[in-house]
């Protein structure tokens, strides 16, 4: 799909009293969904994304927006109910080459039924399989030290982003500050990232398109 952009569903950012898991052990969110079907606006619910006391994230991300959570060994968890899209399950990054896109390490990308896209790096374990659907709060994965995180601090690297036809990785590692949502979902508020993906995405519509030209000149994703 080249010739546009994903299209996002329109849904307001809205502030909801959060029903669901918001990063504790709830035992019900540990399990897969039964419920196989995408779940329509009024049934967003999200998810802080690290489990466990003192998870701490700075205001800012080196030169584009996403955000470091620390808490390593933690289990992490889907912010919201989706299908895994891809999943790195091997650890490519090579300090002496530094490849960008292999600098994130085992990853997992979360498709979620807000129509906005999640990215996770540096992972530890990886507890979930491409085209599996997950609920909100599930256990995808644990905060570890893979790709260059080996040499810098053991964190996570969650990026927020529009679904693009591929995995290119100057869009999904970020195009919208997360730390407004994570700071909602912590305190267990439903506010939904859609409505800002949705602004970002008109404002710039050919960025799927750029970035994945750039990837193809600039080697592996």
């Amino acid at each position: 799909m080249w010739g546009a952009v994903v299209m996002i569903a329109t849904a307001a950012s809205t502030l909801v009293p959060h029903t669901g898991s918001s990063g504790g052990d709830d035992a019900a969110a540990d399990h897969p969904a039964s419920d196989q079907r995408r779940k329509k606006r009024g049934e967003w619910v999200y998810t802080f994304p690290v489990s466990g006391p003192n998870v701490f994230y700075p205001r800012d991300h080196l030169d584009y927006p996403a955000a470091d959570l620390t808490g390593c060994r933690q289990l992490v968890r889907a912010p919201i109910s989706g299908v895994i899209h891809t999943v790195r399950d091997i650890d490519k990054w090579d300090a002496k080459v530094d490849e960008p896109g292999t600098r994130g390490g085992l990853t997992i990308t979360l498709h979620g039924d807000d129509f906005v896209r999640y990215y996770f790096s540096h992972l530890g374990r990886l507890m979930v399989k491409p085209g599996q659907r997950v609920a909100s709060g599930q256990k995808i994965g644990t905060v570890g030290t893979s790709g260059n995180a080996r040499v810098t601090l053991c964190h996570l690297h969650f990026g927020v982003s529009r679904i693009c036809p591929m995995s290119e990785q100057n869009v999904r590692r970020g195009e919208i500050w997360p730390q407004p949502y994570l700071d909602a979902w912590k305190q267990g508020v439903n506010l939904s990232p859609n409505r800002e993906v949705q602004r970002v995405t008109k404002k710039t519509p050919t960025a799927c398109i750029e970035a994945a030209a750039a990837q193809r000149r600039g080697g592996d994703s």
